[in-house]
């Protein structure tokens, strides 16, 4: 029979070195994983990110450039009517498309909503219930200002912007003036409105509502903006698009004529097609545009608010929340904004995102939540990396700070820093986001200071990419996968508090050539407190790192079972066990019995010391 004691003690160093091999392999995915996520980060989530915009690119493309034709067309004929069309004199219409567009030139006092009800009475009237519906567009020209604001003792303003599957109409200013002014208790609403529904309009894939500055000052104040807009920044809901140069262009043909019952309309001048027959282009500057926007609500528009060519834009108090792509979009040649106590959530990209070109940009106390791809983007890269067609410089923009910010819950990373030079990330709350904050594209004199990140999916703060450089100090790290994540960059990693940590508390990768990392408390169960086994060129000074204790893993179990004593003393146990068990089992089975059976006196196995005569008797 085979010995029982052999074959448990092999089938107990089989166990252990499958056992040991598994979590080697384990611990090695564990740590490729990680790595992994660094380096597929832009191919896995691709151009597209956040969730996919809903409409119909061909159809809408297609939309946006034909408005872009419409307000070229009004501003060549605003450009020289007043010159060349004799006894005109005041607001006047246009044909354009299938509607008509109301051009309101300069005057000393604003046009209100009473002067709309006269200057368009089919095309700007009241409902029972206390609304206006719009249903021709409007253009502002430069001296004028268009005041949509609460009437003294009214309760709030509801303005409609008719929207449905034939067309939809827009306000636009050409260098003029908008304002949009409710009170705390009499606040502004302004919605695309479809009224074959009886709804606002939904559907972006046949164009939809929106609001548009080219040049001139918009100011917002307790109002709510929402569903409006369709795919571009410039037709996204409320844009803000001031430019130095606007090149007028005459149309070929004229745009198609209205219903010829519609001529006739009653309030501002319509200009015949013989007037504007005798006007020609002239060219028209206007300046960037400026904005002031406190308390407002902009909600379920293409874009929350979007931005560019423009400075002084002061946006406070504000919520921006269910946008179709970006909430808050600070786009190209954006100076001095300031953006302060507002919230961008629930939108289906980013919260904020300050684009190429932008620079002097604080958001301080804003909210950036539960976004489908970052909280805050922010792109400093040159517009251009050499000599192009147009000669656009090749600088580096930046300047821009967030301060005092939280950014929770976004799917991708709190702040992304995509080049630029010169900014700052200091005092804000990150909580439950894949990264906290990510450095790439060669952002340089980055500073990362005073920060508190919580449970963070993947890494608190990641600088990667050649050229990325940043200062990382005084932040407190805490529940993170790896706490501080450098590759292929520079980093001067100092006072910083972590805790909680599951993998590392800091990790260097590739060429790390001037980095520091020291003074730096390191706390967690984790596999390796500072890693950089795989990097080349940085420096790691004194940390401390008593409150680290490296996980139990079954490698270490197998690490420490392996030693040779450990080893032998692991087996004769084993042997002993076993020999106990089975040596029990054979007492508890058999019946007992004298252990000196078998050593007993001679005498006992004889008839002892007899006479002869008895040996006889007995015989």
């Amino acid at each position: 029979m085979r010995n029982p004691a052999i074959i448990i003690s092999a089938l107990f160093l089989v166990v252990a070195a499958l056992a040991a091999g598994f979590f080697v392999v384990g611990d090695f995915l564990k740590e490729k994983d990680v790595d992994a996520f660094g380096r597929n980060e832009i191919a896995s989530n691709g151009n597209v990110q956040g969730e996919l915009y809903p409409g119909d690119p061909r159809t809408e493309a297609r939309l946006v450039q034909r408005e872009d034709e419409r307000l070229i067309y009004v501003r060549t004929v605003a450009s020289a009517a007043r010159w060349r069309v004799d006894g005109l004199k005041g607001p006047y219409r246009l044909r354009t498309d299938s509607t008509f567009t109301l051009v309101l030139p300069a005057r000393e006092t604003p046009y209100t909503v009473a002067d709309l009800l006269q200057l368009a009475p089919k095309a700007f009237v009241r409902h029972p219930g206390g609304a206006y519906l719009l249903s021709e567009n409007i253009v502002v020209l430069p001296g004028a200002n268009l005041s949509l604001a609460t009437a003294k003792g009214a309760k709030s303003l509801d303005l409609r912007l008719e929207s449905s599957a034939g067309s939809f109409v827009s306000l636009v200013a050409l260098g003029g003036s908008v304002t949009i002014a409710g009170t705390k208790d009499a606040k502004v609403s302004i919605t695309s409105w479809d009224s074959t529904k009886a709804s606002p309009d939904f559907e972006t894939r046949d164009g939809r509502s929106y609001i548009r500055l080219i040049g001139g000052h918009a100011k917002l104040s307790h109002a709510r903006v929402a569903n409006l807009g369709f795919w571009s920044g410039n037709t996204g809901g409320l844009s803000l698009t001031g430019t130095n140069t606007i090149s007028p262009f005459k149309p070929a043909a004229p745009p198609p004529k209205p219903a010829p019952q519609d001529a006739a309309i009653a309030g501002a001048r319509l200009l015949s097609d013989k007037q504007l027959e005798t006007l020609h282009p002239a060219d028209e500057d206007y300046s960037v545009v400026t904005a002031g926007i406190d308390n407002a609500v902009f909600e379920n528009n293409a874009f929350g608010l979007f931005a560019a060519n423009a400075r002084d834009v002061a946006v406070q108090d504000t919520a921006i929340r269910g946008s179709l792509v970006d909430g808050l979009v600070l786009h190209r040649f954006v100076t001095n904004a300031a953006i302060t106590r507002t919230t961008s959530s629930n939108n289906a990209v980013d919260g904020f995102t300050l684009g190429r070109s932008t620079t002097g940009v604080v958001l301080d106390g804003v909210t950036a939540q539960d976004n489908g791809r970052n909280g805050v983007s922010l792109d400093g890269r040159p517009l251009s990396d050499g000599p192009n067609a147009v000669g656009t410089a090749v600088e580096i923009y930046g300047r821009n700070r967030i301060t005092g910010s939280t950014l929770k819950d976004n799917r991708r990373y709190g702040v992304e820093i995509s080049g630029g030079a010169r900014l700052r990330v200091a005092g804000n709350t990150f909580e439950k986001n894949q990264v906290g904050v990510v450095v790439n594209h060669a952002a340089r004199d980055v500073v990362i200071t005073g920060n508190k990140l919580r449970h963070q999916k993947e890494h608190a703060i990641a600088i990667r990419e050649a050229g990325a450089s940043a200062v990382v100090s005084k932040n407190l790290i805490t529940g993170a996968d790896t706490g501080v994540y450098v590759r292929n960059a520079r980093a001067d990693v100092t006072a910083n508090r972590l805790a909680g940590i599951s993998n590392h508390g800091i990790t260097l990768r590739g060429r790390v050539a001037g980095t520091q990392v020291a003074g730096n408390t390191v706390s967690g169960y984790g596999s390796i407190a500072i890693w950089a086994e795989e990097s080349a060129g940085g420096a790691v000074g004194e940390n401390n790192l008593l409150g680290w204790q490296p996980e139990y893993t079954l490698q270490r179990v197998a690490n420490f079972v392996f030693q040779p004593l450990t080893f032998v003393w692991l087996v004769l146990g084993a042997l002993l066990l076993v020999t106990a068990l089975s040596g029990g089992r054979r007492r508890r089975t058999g019946t007992i019995r004298n252990p000196y059976a078998e050593r007993v006196p001679l005498t006992s196995l004889s008839k002892g010391i007899l006479a002869p005569e008895e040996i006889g008797e007995r015989e």
